[in-house]
């Protein structure tokens, strides 16, 4: 199955998925050290965004949030792509800067229909493809 999205930031890569349906916050969401979820409110609390592709619905930010992208990728534990119903200019700039500073591209795409982002589950192979806006599930 493919969807087809909008690049918010360019790139390819294919990795499992992890989703979640709740909006998620960099600033207190994650250790940048482990790339393990850490926001105890959270229903993906314990486990790792590091080489995944992180689906969620959108951002709950904080100004911060590209920071802790940037720290992310630093570290080496930043998510392969990140795909969103709606993304935030805070992830996106994250997203961004990550190619300038270390480059490392985080493909992300938006613009998924709700039927759509919910067509993606926990540990699908995906293949991100932010330059042409689309997103492979499986094979």
């Amino acid at each position: 199955m493919t969807i087809k999205g909008r690049c918010i930031n360019p790139g390819a890569k294919t990795a499992p998925a992890i989703v979640t349906s709740q909006l998620f916050g960099f600033w207190g969401g994650v250790d940048t050290k482990t790339g393990v979820i850490i926001d105890k409110r959270h229903e993906l609390c314990g486990q790792k965004i590091k080489d995944k592709v992180f689906v969620f619905p959108e951002g709950r930010g904080s100004t911060v949030g590209a920071a802790i992208i940037l720290e992310l990728v630093r570290c080496n534990n930043a998510p392969a792509a990140i795909v969103n119903i709606k993304t935030e200019g805070i992830l996106a700039a994250g997203a961004i800067i990550a190619a300038k500073l270390y480059n490392v591209t985080i493909p992300v795409v938006d613009g998924l229909s709700r039927e759509e982002f919910e067509s993606i589950k926990n540990g699908d192979m995906v293949t991100v493809n932010a330059t042409t806006g689309e997103i492979k599930i499986g094979g």
